[in-house]
């Protein structure tokens, strides 16, 4: 089972019965434009990557976005990370989720976020990009101004710091 409820681990997880490639590489800034280059051994998982639709955002950026992870963008904490408040380079305000530490492989969590960058619904907010920087691992998202669904659903705001958008 995949860890996205609409999505069949199949979609994701191939086995590669004939040592086919398998590594994911990539560079800053590139809309999924990744490059299989190792061979995987034979009968291991491999991942099939589809093309990931939104662009990695560099580590410097977001720092410079979330003044380095502070406090005063800090918006909330959920059960993956903590989640901070940016306005991106676009110009767009964006949540910005850092994954706290996981030895899930970079090809799952890419193959991940490719499914990811490809869901479109007016229900889902959308993902804007992301970021693999050695062991940190970001996800952008665009800021729901309505707070988070724990807040719609309890009334509740978990956050006094968050910024007030206008509709």
């Amino acid at each position: 089972m995949s860890c996205f409820g609409c999505c069949e681990e199949d979609d994701i997880h191939k086995t590669a019965d004939y040592g086919g490639q398998y590594t994911v590489k990539s560079s800053a800034g590139n809309l999924g434009n990744y490059h299989a280059s190792e061979t995987a051994p034979k009968g291991a998982q491999a991942f099939k990557i589809q093309p990931i639709e939104v662009p990695e955002i560099s580590g410097d950026e977001l720092k410079e976005v979330t003044d380095n992870f502070g406090t005063s963008s800090f918006i909330g904490e959920g059960s993956y990370g903590r989640v901070y408040h940016g306005v991106l380079k676009s110009g767009q305000d964006a949540s910005i989720k850092k994954l706290d530490a996981s030895k899930q492989p970079d090809d799952e969590f890419l193959a991940q976020v490719s499914m990811v960058s490809r869901l479109k619904h007016e229900n889902f907010v959308q993902l804007l990009g992301y970021c693999v920087d050695g062991g940190s691992r970001v996800l952008i998202y665009e800021f729901a101004s309505n707070g988070s669904l724990h807040d719609i659903l309890h009334g509740k705001p978990r956050c006094v710091n968050c910024p007030v958008m206008k509709s």
